[in-house]
């Protein structure tokens, strides 16, 4: 991988911060020679502290505090589309724009199953089906036809498989990982799509944020949509990347399941706060690996946690 990519995270007040900066050491550690770093603060009334914005660009990161969220204020997911668009309409790219949650470390470089001959869009499927749908029979799949109808997209075959408790849909990513490599305009579609559910009145029946408002999953909905107008550039990533780790235990003995020192890119959310999570999910041998130690001497983030484990 020879390419510059520009790649966002979002940062805001809180366990932001502290996401942001091991995400942003992961990245120097691993990738640093091929990523653009762009850190956005969208919205007014979330700024990180100065000592973070400091912190992260003297890790070589372009940080943005511009209020470019002002109409989701209470949908903070929105975040990510509006950045990766702002970075998009901006043209400062060089066509490649790589988003990632900032709830997640790199532990290798993205040399593996990433191909940049070719305009391509890369994700990984969702980890459980949720408000997904499995087909005709599903409940959920009058939504799904709904909301395909409205954005005048032909819906899509069930043709990807959930990554944690395997489940073959209909187009469904998970939004913690996008790649759009020299695919102009994607960020404005997917924008584009955005809007246009959100403005209708289709929603997943029973998929509401912790805040109460209907927006929980729209972005996801909307960037099934967007892939699959995209769908000829559209490659699935191998599951080294936006591995949902807190699954891990029941996921381990799969067969060709990968090793910890193997995983590329890892999506913790909240658990890398728990002092005992990363002993967790790993075994005597992944505790010789390199990766471990570096993200062993990285952890707990603060402030620490003690919930039971997902499994």
């Amino acid at each position: 991988m020879n390419e510059i990519t520009d790649m966002v995270i979002c940062v805001e007040q809180g366990i932001l911060e502290c996401q942001s900066l091991l995400l942003v050491d992961s990245i120097n550690k691993n990738l640093k020679d091929h990523v653009k770093l762009h850190a956005y603060c969208p919205r007014k009334n979330n700024q990180p502290s100065h000592q973070t914005l400091t912190a992260l660009e003297g890790k070589g990161v372009y940080t943005n505090n511009e209020k470019i969220n002002e109409d989701f204020i209470l949908y903070p997911i929105a975040n990510k589309l509006l950045a990766c668009l702002d970075l998009e309409r901006k043209q400062a790219t060089n066509g490649s724009i790589l988003f990632s949650d900032t709830d997640t470390v790199f532990l290798n470089s993205l040399s593996t199953g990433v191909v940049l001959t070719e305009p391509s869009l890369f994700l990984r499927p969702v980890d459980n089906k949720g408000p997904g749908t499995e087909g005709v029979n599903d409940p959920n799949d009058v939504f799904w036809q709904n909301v395909y109808r409205l954005c005048g997209v032909e819906l899509p075959e069930p043709s990807i498989w959930t990554t944690v408790r395997p489940k073959l849909i209909r187009n469904y990513f998970n939004a913690g990982f996008i790649w759009a490599h020299k695919l102009e305009g994607f960020f404005q579609q997917w924008y584009d799509d955005f809007i246009q559910i959100i403005e209708s009145d289709l929603r997943p029946f029973g998929w509401t944020s912790r805040d109460g408002d209907d927006f929980r999953c729209l972005d996801q909905v909307a960037l099934a949509v967007t892939a699959t107008r995209y769908q000829e550039f559209l490659q699935v990533l191998p599951e080294t990347y936006n591995y949902p780790i807190p699954f891990r235990p029941i996921m381990n003995n799969r067969e060709n399941h990968p090793k910890f020192k193997d995983l590329i890119h890892v999506h913790y959310h909240k658990w890398f706060q728990h002092p005992e999570f990363l002993d967790h999910v790993t075994s005597d041998e992944d505790k010789l690996s390199e990766q471990y130690q570096w993200l062993k001497s990285q952890l707990p983030l603060m402030p620490e946690i003690e919930e039971e484990f997902k499994c």
